[in-house]
């Protein structure tokens, strides 16, 4: 994070990064003078400097300066921290041979996969460099040829490639960084239905946000079948994590929520379809007849106009009760109207009004 700020803050100034360095956490009580002068005891072996800016950072609730080194310099010689009156401030700076470094991961990374560079190239729909010239590329051509291809991979893939699960433990006492485990299923359960890649890999992806005890059930089931899908893994994360409400008491919840005082029927039916959906999970409710019993519960616990309740059981009658969208469109149509039938009837109040004071006016 902080070397990808000093990236980007180069990057604006139009410096160079390998000759740009970044202090961070200098309290905001110190001015420029204070600075400059803490600054000079510690770099006064780097030669000759110029600070560029300063930017107040919010998380850390500090401030952080950035330098250019004027004339070259020995990275072994700079700092990792300057001693400030009564605090630590952090030095950033980038190595050489950092972007070798990390080619070095990929390249293992691709390895283990048993790909090359020039397949991934060719995954990403690049075919910049070939098998042949590869292994001649040097490591910052590579690393820019890679920036490239990726910026031009299509969008829509990337975010559901790269999106991180939150953390989920199972364990009692869970920490402040993990999602409760209905979250952390609904996020699981549509990146997976979304992500268009193979089983293992969403395995492997799912395995990442795991910690503690459901990493061991996770170790458990795939033992128990190597070849387990991701749709099975999910549901024994569900019996082992999930709610221990039973069927009966599931659908005793659905049958006995009603529309509340002051609550629009759309929001209503939002809410009770929270409750159908867990139902039908629980099998509470057969799910060939869930649109059925929607519009059922909506006629029985919901306050309605007379003309909505009327649409309703026209659509019941008919034989192929309404799916959820179909039921919320006929509601919200319904609530806009009478919302509208309401306006007119207050503005003509106001009109009658107003006449009424002019006539008033005109008998004086």
């Amino acid at each position: 994070m902080a070397l990808a700020l000093l990236e980007d803050w180069c990057r604006i100034m139009s410096v160079d990064d390998q000759k740009s360095l970044m202090v961070m956490g200098i309290p905001v009580e110190y001015d420029e003078p204070e600075i400059q002068e803490v600054l000079q005891e510690t770099f006064k072996s780097l030669g000759r400097y110029r600070l560029l800016g300063k930017i107040f950072r919010k998380q850390e609730n500090a401030n952080a300066v950035l330098l250019e080194l004027v004339e070259g310099t020995d990275v072994s010689a700079i700092p990792s921290e300057v001693q400030g009156k009564g605090s630590i401030w952090k030095v950033v700076f980038k190595t050489p041979n950092q972007d070798t470094g990390f080619l070095e991961r990929l390249n293992l990374f691709l390895e283990k996969e048993g790909q090359t560079v020039s397949s991934m190239f060719r995954a990403l729909g690049h075919e910049g460099v070939s098998p042949a010239t590869g292994p001649c590329v040097s490591p910052e051509l590579l690393a820019h040829l890679l920036g490239q291809a990726i910026a031009h991979v299509p969008q829509p893939l990337l975010p559901m490639r790269y999106r991180k699960l939150r953390v989920f433990s199972g364990s009692a006492v869970p920490a402040p960084e993990e999602e409760p485990f209905e979250t952390w299923l609904e996020q699981a359960t549509e990146i997976v239905k979304e992500w268009p890649v193979a089983e293992a890999e969403k395995k492997r992806w799912l395995m990442d946000s795991l910690r503690g005890p459901a990493l061991d059930l996770m170790h458990i089931v795939q033992a128990d079948n190597p070849s387990i899908s991701m749709e099975e893994c999910l549901e024994a994360f569900k019996q082992v994590f999930g709610s221990l409400e039973s069927r009966r008491t599931a659908q005793v919840k659905y049958l006995k929520t009603y529309q509340e005082e002051g609550e629009k029927v759309s929001a209503y039916v939002l809410r009770l379809e929270t409750l159908l959906r867990r139902a039908v999970e629980k099998r509470a409710i057969p799910r060939n007849i869930a649109d059925q019993v929607r519009v059922e519960q909506v006629m029985a616990g919901a306050s309605l106009s007379e003309i909505l309740w009327c649409r309703l059981r026209e659509l019941k009658d008919q034989g192929s009760p309404p799916s959820f969208l179909e039921l919320m469109k006929v509601i919200r149509e319904e609530e806009e109207e009478e919302a509208s039938f309401e306006n007119e009837t207050i503005e003509e109040q106001d009109e009658g009004d107003g006449y009424g004071h002019w006539d008033n006016e005109a008998d004086d």
